[in-house]
């Protein structure tokens, strides 16, 4: 008897001491802390600054703080749409569209001096002026990427900015030009067509390539001296299909159909100083 008891005793403190073994084993189940918020705040999922979509006429929209703007739906505008006082912005229109009042005299994106703005990605339209436009040549470095300017009082895209790019746009049935830009300035792979002007107007040391620009109401291609005119497609407009102002490279353009033609070059306005290739100018 006291054998069996004594027995049972020791069974039990071993499985006492197994038990306090696996728990010292597990480790402390109390947390030494709340457990931390695994969630993000909206601005780490989104770290831009929306521009508001407004289906009824809105106020200008003003950037005075370097960043990254978005977009957020169609934004119609009673004046200006967005104007950008500071420099080193980036605008996504995320695929929508600013939408002017048709009359008046204001841009759709208004810069003054500034430097480093990008916009891309959307649609800026019936605007009175121009459709984006930086209005000083002390400003700089600004692109315009994947934009439709399409039925602007003026100009489609105006930078008298230095060192711009204007690539992958649409400009169409502005009232003046289709793509105005200044010194040392990129225009590539836009689609310019029915402007009230020349489809693309350049100032000095340009590079003009890979564009199609018809029936517009004056040249296709205008370009200052010291740039490269080089693969594009240039028809049906209403006078020089390119017009070289002064020493000029033209390369590779396919220029056909214009109003003035009979030219040795095949509606490209000549210029003594200019250097021709292989332009195909039936």
């Amino acid at each position: 008897m006291k054998e069996n008891r004594k027995m049972k005793t020791t069974l039990i403190i071993m499985i006492a001491l197994f038990a306090i073994g696996s728990i010292a084993h597990a480790g402390d189940l109390e947390p030494a802390a709340p457990p931390a918020s695994t969630m993000k705040t909206l601005d780490e999922v989104e770290a831009r600054i929306p521009i508001p979509g407004s289906a009824t006429p809105a106020s200008t929209f003003n950037i005075s703080t370097s960043g990254s703007y978005y977009l957020t739906g169609d934004r119609n505008a009673s004046g200006i749409a967005i104007l950008v006082n500071t420099d080193n912005v980036t605008i996504d229109l995320n695929g929508y569209s600013l939408i002017g009042p048709v009359t008046g005299t204001d841009p759709g994106v208004y810069m003054n001096g500034r430097n480093n703005v990008e916009i891309h990605n959307g649609t800026v339209r019936n605007f009175g002026n121009n459709g984006i436009y930086e209005n000083s040549v002390t400003g700089q470095n600004h692109r315009v990427i994947n934009v439709r300017a399409i039925s602007n009082g003026w100009t489609g895209i105006k930078l008298y900015s230095k060192n711009n790019l204007v690539k992958d746009c649409t400009v169409t049935d502005n009232t003046g030009y289709g793509i105005y830009v200044e010194l040392g300035s990129t225009v590539s792979g836009n689609t310019c067509y029915n402007n009230g002007y020349s489809g693309i107007y350049t100032g000095v040391g340009c590079m003009i390539s890979g564009n199609t620009s018809s029936y517009n109401g004056n040249n296709g291609i205008y370009a200052y001296p010291g740039s490269t005119v080089i693969g594009n497609t240039v028809s049906y407009n209403q006078n020089w299909g390119i017009w070289l102002k002064g020493n000029n490279l033209a390369d590779q353009n396919t220029v056909t159909n214009n109003n003035q033609s009979g030219n040795a070059y095949g509606n490209i306005n000549t210029s003594a100083t200019s250097t021709y290739g292989t332009n195909h100018a039936p």
